[in-house]
Order: C-alpha cells, then structure tokens, then sequence
C-alpha cells in the first residue's frame, strides 16, 4: 500500500472532463492505495465538487491561485530579507528562467519562507533591483507598468504555490506540468516522495498557442510567458522519476524539450469497452450529431456550430447535440447561443449540459471532436466503443487512434482544425453513406478493444505505483 497524491491544475474534482476522468478512474481501480488530492484553482468558488469521492481519498486539499497574501511593511522597509547577496542571487535565477542541474538548490530557500512571504519579496528592494536591471536589458523599448505587471503575476503566484504546505506521501503523481509539475519537482527536489508526471498534452505548447493568440498580453512581452511556461516543463522533467505520455509522438516532443528518454515512457488511455460495448443502439429518426466536450473556447464550439449549419441546407433532419457543461466559461457559452440564433439553429441545436454521456451513445449516428489542441481524448475512445464513428480535428493522437490503425481499418474521418468547411464536406459524406459509418462503428470497436483497454491501462499503472510506493515518508 502507498499513499499516492495527485497533483491537479484547474482539474479533478471540479471539473468534468477527459483528465478528470481519467483521475477519478485511476483512484477507484486502485482501492489497495490511499490517495490525496491537491487541487490548485482559481478561488474559492471554483471549488464545487463534480464527482463522487471515492473512499479511498483521504484528503482534499486547495491552493488558491488568489487569496490575500499576508505580509509586513515593517519588514519590507526595514529591508529584512536575508542577507543581500544571497537574497539577490536567488531572485536572479527566479527571474530569469534558466533551468540547471542544481535549478533548486539555488532558489530553494525562496521557497520556505526564510526570506520573506509572496508579497514581501516583491516589493523586496533586490526585487525591485533586479526587476529594472532585466528591463533595461532585454524589454526598455516596452510598456514598464505591463512589464511589471507580468512578473508580479508569474513570480507572485509561482512563490504562493512554492511555500504551501504539502500533503504527506509516497508518490506525488501530477497531471501536467506548469504549477503542478513545479510543486511536484519541489516536492521531489527536497525528497519527500517520488515524482510521476502524466503528460495528457504538452503543456508548454498548448500555453504557447494561447499565448500567441492573446489579445490582453502586449506582443513584446509574449515571449516572457512562453518562456516561463517551457522553464516550468523542463524544471519537472528534470526532477521526475518516470515521465508518462499518452503516445509516441508526444513522448518524442518530450524528449526534444528536454526530458531524460530513459525516464519516459508510453501508456495510452484506456476504457472499459465492456461497458461502452454493451450499450444497446436504436436508431432515431433523423440524422443525430453529437460532441462531449465543455463548452469552452478550446473546443471550438463554434467552428462545430458553423459546419453544421452549411451541412444543415443539404441535410434537413440533422440534429446536433452538444453534452456536457457550459458553465466553465460562462461568456463563451453564451457566444455560442448568439451564434445558434443567429444562424437559425435554435431547433436543431441542443445543449444538454451535465448528462448521462450513455443515453445519447445509444442513438447517435455520429459524434464530433473539433479541438484545437488534445492529447489522447476519452470521449473518442469512449465514443467508439459504444459503436459510434467520428469526426475529428487532426489534433493530438486522433489521427492514429481513427485512421492508423491500419491492421483493422478506419473508425472515422479526420479534417484540419478550425476548418468548418471541411466539417460540413464530411458531414455530407457520412450522411450520404450509410454503409461506410457501419464499418467504421465496427471498426471502432475493435481498436479499443485492441489498443485501449481499460485493463491494460490500470495494469501498467498498478505497475508503476507498486515500484515507486516502496519509498517512506522522511520527516
């Protein structure tokens, strides 16, 4: 028995999604563990739970992202920060995002407090010091109030992270890298338990892409985030014990960035295709489009809604469902609804919001995936083994699991991202050849039940926690 804590950003058990579940199914195959939870989340609010706690969680606990942070202007002005030297040294490397093999020893103390809470630091004089030296170094010809504001925004929330107290355990198995990977190589770095990282995407990329797409970071100060995003990956990739990815070609971009490859390892996804399979399907009148997803702008809800609608005036009696929340981004939700009404589509399309993901298996014709970024997601695996084909954005591992699998054939279609045009061409398609979305729903049963089984997924993972576990708690 080891006491596992998985470390979530923004995910289980608030939200409802592939990484969610994902966790959720990892602690109930495993009740011989105990598990804890360490959530990292925007507030307070955020924390409404989404599902059952299995009782083999023995504690939940919650770093909030924007809490008041205490801190003394009596010692700020005094300037007791440590020793001035030392002090300076630590920010420098803080500041620059530079990763080494000794990256934490040298900041470590930063870290503990003994130099002074978040806030204390900040508005540190060695802070303020360093601050305008970097500035006047590489960003001068930028605004300073936004290059400021920048880095009270990293390094405030990167030193609230870094001095919270961290649950007690034997392996601390973080979903993604970011602030989760940090706390998990800092755990790892003062030896309080072995570190898993689980990479569903790639991180640094998929910030990188929102980051350049931005519209509320100035263009000359991009380049801060998208650095301090991959110095956040490579500093956990440094410090793991073994590195997980989902498929091969995202384990080669880790290494690429910077991941040891003896480290890294394969294990995809994987579902009870028992379950999905033995789901009973009847066919509805109609033509019945479905997606899974939360309505955020991630999913690219809207390009799915325009596709549709060019398809609707060849294809009169398809209907659309959109299951899953649409309370995650709640403007965004509401962009969607315009869109729906502005193209006429109120009576043909339907968000259910929060369901039972089953009930639409057993009569959806075809389900939609159009991402602009995934890893290896649960709704198509889930989809076909309940015999339903899809249509899918070339994201992520979509294209091996629907169309490369060339030992048992095609389960679906897939198109370029963000392209409704091709959405609607392959809409038509599908609609207009029966017999091809048969031989893709058999098709789709069989990859899973070859290359995505739930059994062999928990297996590998009992594997790893039984090999890591071994390790003791060290006061």
């Amino acid at each position: 028995m080891a006491v596992i804590c998985f470390i979530c950003e923004g995910a289980y058990p608030y939200i409802v999604g592939g990484v969610s579940s994902w966790v959720h199914e990892l602690i109930s195959s495993n009740p011989q563990h105990f598990f804890k939870v360490l959530c990292i989340i925007p507030d307070k609010k955020f924390a409404k739970l989404k599902y059952k706690i299995p009782p083999n969680v023995v504690e939940i606990k919650n770093i909030y992202m924007d809490p008041f942070l205490d801190f003394s202007y009596l010692k700020v002005l005094k300037g007791n920060m440590g020793k001035d030297g030392e002090m300076t040294e630590k920010l420098e490397e803080l500041l620059h995002f530079q990763t080494g093999t000794e990256k934490l020893d040298k900041i470590e103390e930063i870290f503990s407090k003994k130099m002074g809470t978040p806030l204390e630091i900040i508005l540190s004089k060695q802070y303020w010091e360093i601050l305008l030296k970097y500035y006047n170094e590489h960003h001068s010809g930028g605004n300073f109030s936004i290059y400021y504001w920048t880095y009270r925004n990293i390094i405030l929330n990167l030193l609230k992270i870094g001095q919270e107290t961290i649950p007690k355990a034997d392996i601390y198995h973080s979903v993604t890298t970011g602030y989760a990977g940090f706390l998990g190589a800092l755990t790892a770095h003062k030896k309080k338990g072995k570190f898993l990282l689980t990479e569903h995407g790639i991180y640094p990329r998929e910030r990188e892409e929102e980051v350049l797409g931005s519209t509320w970071i100035e263009g000359d100060f991009k380049g801060i985030w998208i650095d301090y995003f991959y110095y956040l990956s490579k500093l956990a990739y440094q410090y793991c014990d073994k590195i997980i990815s989902l498929f091969e070609y995202n384990r080669s971009i880790q290494i690429e960035y910077g991941a040891p490859p003896e480290k890294t390892f394969v294990i995809p996804n994987g579902v009870d295709e028992k379950k999905y399979g033995s789901i009973v399907r009847e066919k509805r009148e109609g033509f019945h489009v479905g997606s899974i997803l939360r309505v955020v702008p991630i999913k690219d809800v809207k390009m799915m809604i325009k596709g549709f609608k060019i398809a609707s005036d060849k294809i009169p009696d398809m209907t659309l469902w959109l299951i899953g929340p649409t309370d995650e981004d709640e403007e965004y939700y509401l962009e969607c609804l315009q869109l729906v009404e502005n193209l006429e589509l109120k009576e043909k399309v339907i968000f259910t919001g929060r369901a039972d993901v089953t009930e639409y298996y057993s009569f959806l014709d075809l389900l939609l995936l159009t991402s602009i970024s995934e890893g290896q997601p649960l709704s198509i695996l889930e989809g076909l083994a309940s015999g339903v084909p899809f249509i899918s954005t070339d994201v992520g591992n979509c294209r091996e699991i629907l169309v490369g699998k060339s030992d048992i054939g095609e389960a679906g279609i897939v198109i370029p991202p963000t392209s409704y045009v091709d959405l609607s061409k392959a809409l038509i398609k599908l609609y207009e050849s029966p017999e091809k979305l048969k031989e893709f729903s058999e098709n789709g049963k069989k990859i899973v039940k070859k290359y995505y089984s739930k059994a062999a997924f928990i297996e590998e993972y009992r594997k790893i926690y039984n090999e890591l576990g071994g390790y003791k708690w060290q006061e």
